[in-house]
């Protein structure tokens, strides 16, 4: 399967642009024009930024053992000759880090993991030549997130993805309950149900690598980590697992400092979300008052830990204990991350030289960076990952052969894609030219004269305007609807190629590991690997095609 590049699309992200507006000639986070930016840490384009945050990293204190933790979290598969090289290189006390991370997803979940993944490795290739010393590349799998509706489930965006029938997700009855993804244990029956259903879509092939992954006993995070070390072992990526005891372990001074601080955290991140916002981007995670930015973990279940100051002092209380002090809990129990503390966990567990993110990370890590100075004295450089939509030559045709832009194609949803197939129609159709020509006006022409001869109040004719206006437009809508109508089901194949494009809201959002792997085998999945630029920040489009029939 040969897959090539098609077009190059900019992207459209506000936090994207205000990363690449900063001023490159700041040299110090203590520069005004830096300080006062909305990412104080920069980014990989600038070499002043990367020669700033290396002097940072090289005046702290060096992080201990870490050779042995990532020989740890990294015994759970084979290594790679890449990856043994990488493990090498972290003992060495000039090694920096890259990190990159995702959630863990059933049989891998969106492929937006691999593209950030393939940034991330290439950025630390990059550094490492450049700086002549080790920069090694961290991809950190979320094992503790406990949204089970986010990572329990497979989304199909074939042509033939109603043959496949029933809930494409494993069933856990306690699936209301905060468990994380290390403890939502998969059971060999229902997983063994879930490939057979899929089995009508995906080849045997398909089906028995994401079967692999899954010896008994797995978890959801195991079986991520397994289907990701197959695909970017060659990478030299090595992998960490938020919720693996020995990261806990690490992180803990951090989570600490995050509930006895947690007033001053609040006020910190209202700041980073106002300046955000100010600067246009959009905020992605709300700062809600009176919360500790950690959970409480009990018996593999992550409780939200909530604060209220009190005249006597801080309380602290989880949801499902409200009556019950926090503090004498944390004495049988562990606090782990959340989202807005995992980057400065990560921060403490390794010299990060910087975070590769995508569009909904980028916006939260503005809201972050007041809490990062504060908490550190500084802040990681930034790079956006990857992004990338493919497609079989033949929907790139049809779209071409309607007068589509591709631009308008990666933005299009069903509805607006019906819409411009009924307008371009309507405006060749033999009746188009005489009812588009009339307007609402017409039919008021001779009462405009009569009410104003009789009535000096115009308000009631302004109102019957607005009415007829407004009706006589539905009634366009409908003959648009009614010429196009005929012609629908012509247009099936479009709709189906827009499926597959993500329907305008992202393919590597919505389109499965599974999903690529079938549509262009592995060897296509090796080509599109070598045709991408994994340090492009544009939408990079690319075409395949189909195997004849």
């Amino acid at each position: 399967m040969r897959v090539t590049p098609h077009a190059i699309l900019p992207a459209a992200d506000a936090a994207q642009r205000v990363l690449y507006a900063m001023d490159e000639g700041a040299g110090t986070l203590g520069d005004t024009s830096l300080s006062a930016a909305i990412y104080p840490g920069g980014h990989f384009r600038s070499e002043s930024h990367v020669a700033r945050r290396l002097a940072w990293l090289d005046g702290g204190a060096p992080r201990k053992d870490l050779q042995e933790f990532l020989r740890h979290e990294n015994a759970f598969a084979p290594l790679a000759p890449e990856q043994r090289a990488n493990l090498e290189a972290a003992g060495s006390p000039a090694a920096v880090y890259v990190l990159t991370g995702q959630q863990p997803g059933l049989l891998g979940g969106p492929i937006l993991w691999y593209y950030k993944a393939l940034t991330c490795a290439a950025l630390a290739r990059e550094w490492s030549i450049k700086l002549s010393r080790p920069v090694i590349p961290i991809f950190w799998v979320a094992g503790d997130d406990s949204d089970l509706a986010e990572c329990n489930h497979v989304e199909l965006l074939e042509r033939d993805a109603g043959e496949v029938h029933g809930d494409l997700r494993l069933p856990y009855p306690a699936d209301g309950r905060m468990l994380a993804m290390g403890e939502r244990r998969v059971e060999p029956d229902a997983l063994k149900g879930l490939l057979k259903r899929l089995g009508v879509v995906w080849n045997p092939e398909t089906v028995e690598l994401m079967r692999r992954a899954y010896p008994a006993p797995s978890t959801l995070a195991s079986g991520f980590l397994r289907l990701a070390q197959a695909q970017l072992g060659r990478e030299g990526i090595l992998f960490v697992d938020g919720y693996s005891r020995n990261l806990r372990a690490r992180a803990r001074p951090v989570l600490e400092q995050a509930i006895a601080g947690w007033e001053e955290w609040q006020s910190l991140l209202a700041a980073g979300t106002t300046a955000a916002a100010a600067a246009g981007i959009p905020i992605q995670v709300d700062a809600r008052p009176g919360i500790a930015h950690a959970f409480l973990l009990r018996n593999g279940e992550r409780q939200r830990l909530f604060a209220q100051r009190l005249p006597a002092g801080d309380r602290l209380y989880t949801a499902d204990r409200p009556n019950a002090d926090a503090r004498e809990a944390m004495a049988g129990a562990e606090p782990t991350h959340d989202v807005f503390s995992r980057p400065l966990a990560a921060d403490a567990i390794f010299p990060v030289l910087g975070h590769v993110l995508g569009p909904a990370e980028l916006r939260y890590f503005a809201q972050l960076s007041p809490l990062f100075l504060k908490s550190t004295g500084d802040m990681p450089l930034l790079h956006p990952r990857m992004t990338a939509a493919l497609a079989p030559g033949s929907a790139w045709d049809a779209f071409q052969a309607e007068g589509i832009d591709l631009a308008e194609v990666m933005r299009f949803g069903p509805g607006a894609l019906r819409s411009r197939l009924a307008d371009t129609l309507w405006r060749t159709h033999p009746a188009a030219n005489v009812i588009a020509s009339t307007t609402s006006d017409r039919w008021l022409e001779g009462l405009r004269k009569s009410h104003a001869r009789h009535f000096r109040d115009e308000g009631p004719l302004a109102r019957l305007e607005r009415t007829v206006g407004a009706a006589w437009k539905r009634y366009q809508r409908s003959l648009e609807k009614a010429a196009y109508a005929p012609t629908a089901q012509s247009h099936a194949g479009l709709f189906a190629h827009l499926r597959w494009l993500g329907n305008g809201m992202g393919q590597d959002r919505h389109l499965c590991l599974g999903s690529l792997l079938q549509a262009i085998g592995r060897d296509g999945f090796v080509d599109l690997r070598n045709a991408v630029d994994p340090l492009a920040t544009d939408v990079q489009l690319m075409k395949y095609e189909e195997p004849r029939k």
